[in-house]
């Protein structure tokens, strides 16, 4: 009953976003008040409607209704509920379920508090765009699609992903990646009404601080799941679905660097649209990548043909983008012209020009196996080294112009007054770097150390002679002062993966019950191994005693077994045992037991990883103060 009941009800709220969408279009070319009302609200009634169905489906999932084929695949009777709930997001049509309603409320919240001349036509783009989520959901992947038989037990949810950070990560990812929508709106919207004023960045603001921040919490919360859950001793491994939430990540962070030169001096212009047309294009590629099948990742949905609506989908998009920036192209030019090579502004489009080389790597190196296999015949797979060589210029670069950019004036630019001010910076930060090179011997730790250093030391300069020339400098200018917590975070985040992939040390290791193994002053005991079965899993787990500098350190790496395939067909899953210190991470894996007995394990020694969840977490703090601020002065 409850099948027919949400299937009719996302049939409804199709009906429904069509009306919305001719409204909104007869608003828009006839200046109708009434027809603008009717479409806000019907895309209430939408909204609504969707509330309702996630509800039944949520009901279904923690009740076990496995009449409901999603609920069948998803969840099983051992299942706890917490992760009965989160299953939402754990499968194709629950998961798109969810972005339509996300998107349903980020139009509505947007349609009813702004009052903006171009919200009739950013709202044809808005609810076009929700309308082919719900059509997805209503005739190609329906969550209340009805189970072909009766089950008495559900596949269960893939053991990987019954973790509290990938339970968060994915909605994180939504939030931020459905957030772009309403800025390339706008931007859209700006272009169509030939409106060559600001009010489409003024309007995007708040929405792509809003988006990075959760996009910024989504790849922290992947990073930590990888790390702990994966087994590998890494956080990052450049897998596809990984990449494809970055992608958006650096457009929107150079979007919000080159936004703020328009709001404050009229200049670039069409390089914010450009941004923001790609970082929505990047979205919905990326939705495309994780339902399509067409690429192999542990986060990736299985093969589908819903794929094939989404290139659709994606090409409409571009040529219609591409049509509009061009048959318009005289309405998006620049106010102004950037005067000065040395100007703030010039330097925020060499910031550009690196997030998009860095972001056109990223997007070779993920579809590369793809073109590979159509001209070949060969799945050609791209290492970390392909991304490590080629981005690693490209991030000093990055650095670089974090240490310059927020010192240098609007307009007329000159270089030396700024050189003079990072002169003691940049001295003190070279005497650290060379310290740090005579105990590394490392000439990439000593270019990161030095920019990275002279970056945090000028910025440090500057908050303390503010204070001393004013009290309330932080009011004044608490914008700026957002910016440069975030970089803060930014560089602490680079050192820690730096120092942590450059001195990375790896034991493999064989023992057996009451064996000691010693590395250096470091030694490890194995007290015991012991097997343990629940109605879900076999465990094989181990109690091993880490010993550094007479303290002693207790361990439990386990595998577990599961006695069904899970929805991915995984059975298999790794409990890694981790003691985390603020200089290092001593990372233990129980790879199996032998035929003798005996225990596989692997050591990791990683090095500053807390730096880096200390500076994403920092980043992530400056990007929520930048989004609730009050004050806009600079």
């Amino acid at each position: 009953m409850i099948n027919i009941i949400g299937d009719n009800l996302i049939f409804i709220s199709f009906l429904f976003v069509l009306l919305s969408f001719l409204s909104y279009g007869f608003s828009f070319y006839k200046k109708n008040s009434l027809s603008s009302e009717l479409g806000r609200r019907s895309l209430a009634i939408v909204l609504t409607i969707l509330t309702i169905t996630i509800f039944l489906l949520e009901f279904q999932l923690i009740t076990k209704d496995y009449t409901n084929l999603y609920v069948a695949k998803n969840v099983s009777n051992d299942l706890n509920t917490i992760f009965s709930i989160t299953s939402l997001w754990a499968g194709q049509a629950g998961s798109l379920l969810l972005w339509t309603w996300i998107l349903a409320i980020y139009l509505f919240i947007e349609n009813k508090k702004s009052l903006s001349k171009l919200i009739p036509a950013s709202r044809i783009i808005g609810t076009f765009t929700l309308g082919f989520f719900i059509y997805l959901i209503c005739f190609v992947e329906n969550p209340f699609e009805s189970a072909d038989k009766i089950y008495d037990n559900g596949r269960g949810l893939n053991p990987i992903l019954q973790n509290i950070y990938m339970s968060i990560h994915p909605l994180s990812l939504y939030l931020g990646y459905i957030g772009i929508t309403i800025p390339f709106c706008f931007g859209i919207a700006s272009i169509i009404s030939k409106d060559k004023s600001n009010d489409w960045i003024n309007e995007s603001k708040k929405w792509t601080y809003f988006s990075w921040t959760f996009l910024s919490i989504g790849l922290l919360l992947g990073s930590r799941w990888a790390y702990l859950e994966l087994g590998w001793g890494g956080y990052w491994a450049w897998d596809p679905v990984e990449n494809v939430a970055l992608m958006p990540w650096l457009l929107l962070t150079a979007f919000i660097h080159s936004s703020y030169a328009q709001e404050q001096k009229k200049v670039l212009r069409r390089w914010n649209l450009l941004l923001i047309f790609l970082a929505f294009f990047l979205s919905i590629f990326g939705t495309f990548i994780t339902r399509s099948g067409l690429i192999s990742s542990v986060h990736s949905f299985a093969q589908s043909s819903i794929g094939n609506y989404f290139i659709v989908f994606i090409i409409l998009i571009l040529i219609s983008s591409a049509f509009l920036y061009y048959k318009n192209k005289i309405y998006i030019e620049s106010e102004k012209e950037i005067k000065s090579l040395y100007s703030k502004e010039n330097f925020f489009v060499f910031n550009n020009i690196l997030f998009l080389v860095i972001t056109f790597t990223v997007l070779v190196g993920t579809i590369f196996p793809i073109i590979s296999e159509f001209f070949t015949g060969k799945r050609i797979l791209v290492g970390p080294s392909f991304y490590d060589l080629v981005n690693f210029p490209n991030v000093l670069m990055l650095i670089l112009l974090m240490t310059f950019a927020p010192f240098l004036p609007w307009e007329k630019g000159n270089i030396r007054p700024i050189l003079r001010y990072l002169k003691i910076p940049f001295l003190v930060s070279l005497a650290f770097s060379f310290i740090a090179f005579l105990k590394f011997e490392s000439l990439n730790i000593f270019i990161v150390f030095l920019l990275s250093l002279t970056t945090l030391f000028s910025v440090c300069k500057e908050f303390i002679i503010d204070l001393r020339i004013n009290k309330n400098s932080i009011n004044n200018k608490f914008r700026r002062y957002c910016s440069f917590i975030v970089h803060f975070g930014v560089i602490i985040m680079i050192m820690g993966v730096s120092f942590s992939s450059n001195f990375e040390k790896k034991y493999d290791i064989t023992m057996s019950e009451g064996e000691e193994v010693l590395f250096g002053n470091l030694k490890l005991r194995l007290d015991d191994i012991y097997e343990k079965e629940t109605p879900a899993k076999n465990i094989i787990g181990a109690n091993i005693v880490l010993r550094k500098n007479n303290n002693l350190y207790n361990l439990t790496p386990e595998q577990n077994f599961y006695k069904y395939e899970g929805n991915r067909e995984i059975n298999k899953e790794t409990e890694v045992a981790i003691h985390s210190t603020f200089l290092r991470d001593y990372y233990l894996i129980l790879v199996d037991k032998n035929l003798e007995g005996e225990l596989n394990l692997k050591l990791y020694i990683n090095p500053l990883v807390s730096f880096l969840w200390l500076g994403s977490l920092i980043s992530i703090i400056g990007g929520f103060m930048l989004f609730f601020r009050r004050k806009l002065n600079d």
